[in-house]
């Protein structure tokens, strides 16, 4: 799916401004703009699920974005080059957060790797799951003998 990269606004509808002044801090550590894809470039489809939450691996606190930013990822994962965490303050690059619930990164060049590990993790989270459940079972069977010895 082809991403017309021209085809930019700021999450407010304006024009981007040729000066970079959206850029500016707005006294939070934030833009007082951000740049995202038009609504219909947008609209043509998402090439990832839409997700607007995410994980900063540094501090560990969740921050949710915008609809229109979030839309632009799941459109062109490639867009963006970092994020804003809201409990640091700060823009960091995006090799720094992972997606929620699952925790893919969110840096696009990441993800094929985080895929590939993910059914081996899965599988061992199934097993711990299965001796665990073995484990408990085992434990009421053995008070259930000691009970019927009595």
């Amino acid at each position: 799916m082809t991403v017309d990269r021209s085809k930019q606004m700021l999450t407010d509808g304006s024009p981007v401004p040729p000066d970079r002044s959206h850029t500016a801090d707005r006294g939070d550590g934030q833009q007082k703009g951000y740049i995202v894809l038009t609504d219909e470039e947008r609209s043509k489809g998402w090439v990832k699920p839409y997700r607007e939450s995410y994980r900063h691996k540094k501090c560990g606190a969740k921050t949710t974005m915008g609809r229109k930013i979030a839309e632009t990822y799941a459109r062109d994962p490639y867009f963006y080059s970092g994020t804003f965490c809201c409990t640091c303050g700060s823009h960091f690059d995006l090799s720094e957060f992972t997606w929620l619930p699952d925790g893919e990164p969110m840096d696009p060049l990441e993800q094929e790797d985080w895929h590939k590990g993910r059914a081996e993790r899965e599988k061992k989270e199934r097993q711990e799951r299965g001796q665990r459940r073995i484990a408990e079972l085992e434990r009421e069977l053995a008070l259930l003998r000691s009970e019927t010895e009595l």
